[in-house]
């Protein structure tokens, strides 16, 4: 076969039968646009909000470096920033156990040197003056001045209080000089105070203090240099930290005397996404959902193009054109409208997923920091490559419609013929609704379309109210809060709380604060709880479980990083406990999980003085640590007072530990018993925290009433409120109906664009044959009642199956999410639905009527003579 050069025809052709289909053209862009938009605002949103949120979180994190080896000796961070996989590194070490200025109460301070070169990872930003020099120079963040109640200027001097230690601790108090203020972070509540290099050096024995005479650790705090480590990537931070120790002569098994802990930098979500399904699936699904919407127009604009223009077609096969050159035809056609509206679609989505962006993060726990959206040319390359991909499998089945019918095939084609047809013999078959029903058969693959692209968005409306509807308040508020208010001394919220006779009064809560709560209108029951840690366990009586380490000595000890960490133990050897006194309101609120369970033979019981409850840990689901459990239900233990006197007691029932009941000190042993028994054993003065309820209606009032008699009264007590976590709760409903309603809203366009082109232009590629109807005696109302009918059978069958998959759809996906989310209670809904069905026959009934408006003024002469 002689080839030819025709591209240049067949560009020309294509270029030809592109500018006669102008309606064609502005329906298919816009298509592809707002497809282009849907991949554009979802990759913009993903992109955009985890920029956002690694940001935020690298700030709480502490840093941007991938990750971290921790408590290091200068001898080994000289070992370990060799490796070949480190780009840089830095020893950054923490200069006491606590800057205790009274006040901080509110706000925690933390002293640091970090070398200059490594403030930009660690945020460090100078808005004035210069890193300091000498050893009594700091930098100050500016929050912690005004906390001082220090103006914002370099040159002045700042006195701080530092602990050293944790066991014995010290505290000394060193007056420095500012010679640079740093930018607080509104978001974080930590402020940090920079020391200079010469700050080792001056109090290089000090800093020791940390370590024994083996260098291993004996608590966090002074002296302990944490390593901050770069990679060239952020992929598979852990397992490179990991090959850094072991190939540097370390170890990552907890135990071994070379031990070193690392840890990942959290802020890297790219460190672990592979281990998070529920994410990919998020993404996938959304993917999927954009692509399927997106082909389900662009397939049946081309698609009715092509059938619309097939003796067109057919005319160029006659003269020669092959398939393959048809196919190209139909391609081009498709590139140059793929040209055209993916540039508009790529802007529409950017500037929507830069309006949803700021909308996610302000119903995070991260709002109020700031908001950046970049240009990140992977928003627009994802949102191409997608649209792109998804005009090609749309246009494909149309082109190759269009190259492989044979003329004779194409001068006679009908929509929806083929095949045989059983010949039908009826007295009534020529009935307006009978004709509807053979209309919407001739084509069903058509017909399909258009009612898959409508139930989509209903569907996914439906999806998207049924999971925000499962969302479970109550769920959600039980692992965060057991009351509306707690209040407590500001120490008590920094963990400083420990109920030591020598410190007790300055951190324990006030009655005159209860009082104040009390009197207030609104008030309806609260409890006290009070705490000790000067009643210890005698070992004698205490039989360790099976998960209970002992060593040779059988001394008990548990395991933190490389060092063993013995039980604490009192000057007469006998175990510290944690020892808590509670009201009846409080004691409502405990959870047993072994031994008796009924709240009323608890409190009946604890009243004799007999029994106590014992403590077990739990993880951050809530579920039991079973190789932490220390005791059981039934055991026999004896508790030694201050005063050397003893009480036996039986473990009556093993209870969850919950942060929202105890001193969050992370005590050994815990044991909690009754108010009355607790005065007994110890005294009044120990008195930590308060929990209570007040009237709904009441709680913003409260909240406010609180928040200033913390600020004016009593500024040495503090709180939480149940109504900050409902609103974290109401922020995550609203955010996911909001950005699921704008997608729902989008895909719903797009369906109702679907079937307004479908009804349009099978009203124009059929004017012959409803020319034809109306010469063999049909009036034009009848063809309106028709083509009307036709609307409303699409939408009664979209309803049906939008019914019949919204069901389907929330009693398998939604029910099965629903069960994986702990703060999720399946609701079958289908309400969301109903609002839109009128919506739907409305459509149904006015598009087609619309649509033949402008064929009512031909004669029926001159449409027959001119399709001929």
């Amino acid at each position: 076969m002689r080839k030819v050069k025709n591209k240049k025809v067949i560009r020309n052709l294509a270029d030809k039968s592109f500018k006669a289909s102008r309606t064609r053209n502005m329906i298919a862009v816009l298509a592809i646009a707002l497809t282009a938009m849907l991949f554009t605002a979802l990759f913009t949103i993903g992109l955009g909000t985890l920029e956002n949120f690694q940001r935020a979180t690298m700030r709480q994190s502490g840093g941007d470096s991938h990750g971290v080896i921790k408590d290091v000796t200068m001898e080994q961070y000289e070992k370990l920033k060799d490796h070949s996989l480190i780009k840089e590194s830095a020893a950054c070490e923490i200069l006491s156990d606590g800057v205790l200025n009274p006040e901080f109460l509110k706000r925690h301070v933390e002293l640091w040197y970090v070398p200059e070169y490594h403030y930009p990872h660690r945020f460090i930003t100078i808005k004035e003056g210069t890193a300091p020099v000498k050893a009594d120079e700091v930098l100050v963040d500016d929050m912690t001045l005004r906390l001082l109640g220090l103006p914002e200027e370099t040159g002045q001097q700042i006195t701080l209080s530092l602990q050293l230690g944790q066991v014995d601790p010290q505290v000394v108090e060193r007056t420095f000089t500012v010679t640079g203020i740093l930018q607080s972070d509104p978001a974080l509540n930590v402020g940090f105070v920079i020391a200079s290099e010469n700050y080792l050096t001056e109090y290089a024995q000090e800093l020791k203090g940390s370590r024994d005479e083996n260098g291993n650790v004996m608590g966090s705090g002074a002296g302990n240099i944490q390593m901050d480590v770069n990679f060239s990537n952020s992929w598979g931070i852990q397992k490179k930290l990991d090959q850094v120790i072991t190939e540097s002569g370390f170890s990552v098994t907890e135990g071994d005397p070379d031990y070193l802990a690392s840890n990942a930098n959290w802020a890297y979500i790219s460190d672990g996404t592979e281990s998070d399904p529920v994410a990919m699936a998020a993404v996938g699904a959304g993917l999927f959902i954009i692509l399927l919407t997106g082909y389900l127009i662009i397939y049946n604009v081309f698609q009715i193009s092509v059938i619309k223009d097939i003796r067109y077609y057919g005319l160029l096969k006659t003269i020669g054109t092959t398939g393959p050159q048809v196919e190209r035809i139909v391609g081009r056609q498709a590139w140059r409208l793929a040209a055209a509206g993916i540039p508009l679609g790529l802007l529409l989505g950017f500037v929507i997923g830069k309006w949803i962006v700021p909308l996610v993060l302000a119903r995070s726990s991260y709002a109020g920091g700031e908001v950046e959206v970049s240009l990140n040319p992977l928003i627009f390359l994802g949102a191409i490559l997608f649209s792109l991909a998804t005009v090609w499998i749309s246009t494909r089945k149309p082109a190759r419609i269009a190259g492989r019918v044979s003329p004779v095939e194409a001068v006679r084609y009908t929509e929806g013929a083929g095949g045989k047809k059983k010949e039908k013999r009826s007295t009534d078959g020529g009935k307006i609704w009978r004709m509807v029903l053979s209309n919407l058969g001739r084509s069903k693959g058509k017909t399909v379309i258009i009612i898959a692209s409508l139930s989509l968005s209903v569907v996914l409306l439906n999806t998207v109210f049924n999971i925000s509807g499962s969302f479970s308040m109550d769920k959600f508020l039980q692992k965060y809060v057991v009351s509306d208010f707690l209040i407590a001394n500001a120490r008590y919220f920094n963990y400083e709380y420990y109920g030591m006779a020598e410190e007790v009064q300055e951190k324990n809560l006030t009655e005159s604060f209860i009082e104040a709560c009390q009197e207030q209108d609104g008030f309806e029951k609260g409890g006290r709880i009070y705490m000790t840690c000067e009643i210890a366990l005698d070992p004698e009586s205490y039989k360790p479980t099976e998960h209970v380490l002992e060593d040779k000595n059988g001394d008990l000890y548990y395991m933190r990083g490389s060092t063993k960490e013995p039980y604490w133990k009192d000057e007469n050897g006998n175990y510290l406990t944690a020892f808590y006194g509670m009201e009846d309101y409080p004691l409502e609120k405990v959870e047993p999980v072994e031994g008796e369970t009924d709240p009323a033979v608890i409190k009946e019981k604890l009243v004799t003085g007999k029994y106590v409850l014992g403590q077990v840990d739990v993880d951050d689901n809530g579920k039991v640590l079973k190789d932490r459990i220390r005791y059981h239900a039934g055991d026999q233990i004896t508790l030694v007072m201050e005063d050397g006197e003893e009480r036996q007691f039986e473990i009556l029932s093993l209870i969850k530990e919950n942060t929202r009941l105890t001193n969050r000190n992370g005590a050994n042993f815990a044991f909690y018993t009754t108010e009355d028994v607790f005065k007994e054993m110890a005294s009044p003065q120990f008195l930590m925290s308060y929990l209570f309820d007040v009237e709904d209606d009441k709680e913003a009032a409260f909240e406010e009433f609180v928040d200033n008699y913390t600020t004016s009264q009593e500024p040495l007590m503090n709180y939480e409120s149940k109504q900050r976590w409902v609103s974290e709760f109401l922020s995550l409903n609203m955010l996911f109906t909001l950005v699921g309603g704008v997608l729902t809203l989008v895909v719903g366009v797009i369906g109702v664009l679907n079937f307004v082109n479908s009804i349009l232009t099978g009203i124009v590629t059929r004017k012959r044959e409803l020319a034809m109807m109306e010469a063999i005696g049909m009036t034009r109302r009848q063809l309106v009642r028709m083509l009307m009918l036709e609307g409303i059978y699409y939408a009664g069958i979209t309803i049906l199956v939008s019914l019949a998959a919204g069901s389907l759809l929330s009693m398998t996906l939604v029910r099965a999410l629903a069960d994986g989310m702990w703060f999720m209670d399946y609701h079958f809904v289908l309400w969301p639905m109903l609002p839109v069905f009128p919506i739907l026959l409305l459509l149904g009934i006015l598009v087609p009527y619309l649509a033949y408006l402008p064929q009512r003024k031909e004669s029926v002469v001159s449409v027959i003579s001119r399709e001929v």
